[in-house]
């Protein structure tokens, strides 16, 4: 009888173990001044601590000068800066951002993650990038992996060292920028003591980048790189930069290449003038 009770009461611990694992959608692993969470933004907030379990589709906020990081349920890791909120459905899987910046790294495990926006949805399988909306402007950016990004029913593909940007109204562009200096200097990065889940592949890019600077196809912008953010914080995004291959492109609802850091083929040569012609 004894035994049966025993066995009794571990299944029922066993159940509802199950069960608040499966109705948390994220774990609270740093914080660094005001972060809070609430179950809808019109209601309540709590103060979020490290340890602190989300439940699923609950939102974070960040104050001024503050950041936060975050294990989701689908181990993917997620990063905030100031002033930002955002929340994490595990049912769908979907990170939704309604303003700030944010850092997200997922596995490379073959699950799809959508990021999304009011304005943009993005697919994700194993990648590492950021995202910045402030207003109606928005910002997603690649350190490694590819994306798809879909605005107005259009289909955008970016890939690693690669920003799109886009505010309602005008035509999507891509800029390329400095995947080392960004991963050197942005809070987002620099301020966390944890390796991201995707570090091998940061790496992989960051020495493709810097064969691509030594053999000259890449010319590293030398500007003022970032973007302050109006509360005086560390700013997290950077400002894109141009390269060897050209200017932004201007999309006009035409999907980008695949990589626009290499230079493009020489001009077929010119043709013969008419004293060779006649000779």
């Amino acid at each position: 009888m004894k035994q049966s009770i025993f066995v009794q009461i571990a299944a029922c611990f066993l159940i509802g173990t199950v069960l608040a694992s499966a109705d948390s959608a994220a774990t609270v692993t740093q914080v660094y001044n005001q972060v809070d969470h609430g179950k809808t933004q019109s209601t309540d907030t709590t103060p979020a601590k490290v340890g602190t379990v989300l439940g699923d589709g609950e939102y974070v906020k960040t104050g001024a000068q503050s950041r936060a990081e975050l294990k989701l349920a689908n181990s993917s890791i997620t990063r905030l800066g100031a002033n930002t909120i955002f929340n994490y459905s595990a049912s769908s899987n979907q990170l939704d951002l309604q303003s700030g910046t944010m850092l997200f790294s997922k596995p490379k495990d073959g699950k799809p993650m959508t990021v999304k926006t009011a304005a943009v949805t993005a697919a994700i399988v194993g990648t590492t990038g950021f995202i910045q909306k402030q207003g109606n402007s928005f910002m997603f950016g690649l350190i490694e992996g590819t994306a798809t990004l879909t605005i107005g029913g259009v289909d955008y593909t970016i890939t690693a060292g690669q920003i799109l940007k886009f505010t309602p109204g005008s035509p999507p562009q891509i800029l390329a920028f400095n995947v080392p200096l960004l991963l050197a200097t942005s809070p987002l990065i620099t301020k966390f003591p944890h390796d991201l889940p995707n570090e091998g592949a940061i790496k992989d890019e960051v020495a493709d980048y810097n064969d691509l600077v030594s053999r000259g196809f890449i010319q590293p912008p030398q500007q003022p790189y970032f973007i302050a953010e109006v509360t005086g914080y560390v700013p997290t995004v950077p400002i894109p930069g141009t390269d060897s291959a050209g200017q932004a492109l201007n999309l006009h609802n035409t999907p980008p290449p695949q990589d626009d850091r290499r230079p493009p083929p020489p001009p077929p040569p010119p043709p013969p003038c008419c004293w060779q012609q006649s000779g």
